[in-house]
């Protein structure tokens, strides 16, 4: 690893890079200070493809069903929260589902409509003030405001680093997580590159999903 000029393409989900990206070029400056990264983005619908067409050789997403020449590898389960500023949002100490409701929402669809994953698993319809693409924004679109975000835990972790200021609550109903995948394609699994970044991310990831 420490001569190797490889470079490797990941495709991240926009709820990955943050986790993954910082510590994992640290691991790379320490153990192949030569090798670099392109990052490109990917979610459920277009991480088949992606990995298909060869833009990406390795992917870290949440995904359904992939082409049996796909290569998967489970990192951890993630799970949601609800993001609030609590200057703004005046939330019960236990969040109830009637306060909940009654609060108006900042979601993200991928769709680029008024459905996020509260309205497509559970057929709760919430009152949506804006629909974004990613969870970019969201951090800066709940802060001061009295907004509510529902986001993946990995998610509300790295907004409240930037905004401490913000807070997160139990969401009042079940919404269960997806498996965070590591996904690639099967004519790689000799790759001795892809096989070293691989064990990068899985190591980071461990250290991802162990935190609350």
């Amino acid at each position: 690893p420490r001569t190797s000029e490889r470079t490797v393409r990941l495709g991240l989900s926009d709820t990955s890079e943050s986790w993954l990206l910082p510590p994992l070029l640290r691991a790379l400056g320490r153990d192949a200070p030569r090798m670099r990264m392109v990052v490109l983005p990917v979610q459920f619908r277009t991480v088949g493809e992606a990995l298909a067409s060869g833009s990406v050789d390795i992917a870290i997403t949440v995904a359904d069903e992939m082409p049996a020449a796909t290569r998967r590898r489970a990192l951890f389960m993630g799970g949601f929260t609800c993001l609030h500023d609590p200057r703004h949002a005046r939330l019960p100490r236990k969040l109830t589902m009637q306060s909940y409701l009654a609060h108006e929402h900042v979601i993200v669809s991928y769709n680029g409509d008024l459905r996020g994953i509260v309205e497509d698993y559970l057929d709760i319809h919430r009152t949506v003030r804006v629909s974004v693409p990613s969870f970019q924004s969201v951090g800066a679109l709940v802060d001061g405001t009295a907004l509510l975000a529902t986001v993946p835990t990995t998610v509300a972790r790295e907004i409240l680093a930037l905004r401490p200021h913000l807070r997160t609550k139990a969401l009042p109903f079940s919404l269960a997580g997806a498996a965070v995948e590591m996904l690639w394609q099967s004519a790689l699994d000799d790759d001795e590159a892809i096989r070293f970044v691989q064990g990068l991310i899985g190591g980071v990831a461990a250290g991802a999903g162990g935190k609350g």
